[in-house]
C-alpha cells in the first residue's frame, strides 16, 4: 500500500512540473516554400509597424520579402512573441540591402516599460545587418 501511495505522488509531481513547461506554445513557419495567405495577411497588418520600427532605430528604408519565422505564444501571460525578418533597401530596390529581424510582443502587456513600444507593439529584439544582392536572392526565393 505503501508503494502505491508514493509512486502515486511522485506521477502525480511529474505532471505538476510538465504543466508548468505547457504554458508556452511555438508555432514555426517554414521558410522553403512560400508563405500561406495567413503569413501574408499578418505581414501587411505589421507592415506599418514595422516601418515604425526601422525608423526608430535608425534604419529610414522601405522593406520587402517579409517572412514570419516563429509565432510563440505565453498562455499565462497572454501574449505573443512574433519573430519575423524584412529586407530593407534604398531608392528603387536598390543597395544597400539590410536584412531586418524584428520581434514584437503583442499585446506589449507588462513588457511596455522594460521595451520600447511602438504601434502597440512591444519590440524586444531588433537587429540588422548590411546583405549582398546574391543574399537578397538566396532569402527571397520563396517570398514571390
Amino acid at each position: 500500500m505503501r508503494k502505491i501511495i508514493i509512486i502515486s505522488l511522485l506521477l502525480m509531481n511529474l505532471l505538476l512540473v510538465n504543466s508548468a513547461f505547457a504554458n508556452s506554445d511555438i508555432e514555426y513557419f517554414p521558410q522553403n516554400q512560400p508563405p500561406s495567405v495567413i503569413e501574408l495577411a499578418f505581414l501587411r497588418e505589421l507592415g506599418q509597424p514595422i516601418l515604425e520600427t526601422m525608423s526608430a532605430f535608425g534604419d529610414n528604408q522601405l522593406f520587402e520579402f517579409g517572412r514570419i519565422e516563429k509565432i510563440e505564444r505565453n498562455r499565462q501571460n497572454d501574449y505573443y512573441d512574433v519573430s519575423l525578418k524584412v529586407i530593407a533597401f534604398e531608392g528603387a530596390h536598390d543597395q544597400p540591402f539590410k536584412l531586418i529581424n524584428i520581434t514584437f510582443r503583442i499585446p506589449p502587456g507588462e513588457s511596455a516599460g522594460k521595451y520600447k513600444v511602438i504601434s502597440n507593439k512591444a519590440v524586444i529584439a531588433y537587429k540588422a545587418k548590411k546583405i549582398t544582392p546574391e543574399e537578397v536572392e538566396k532569402l527571397s526565393k520563396f517570398t514571390n
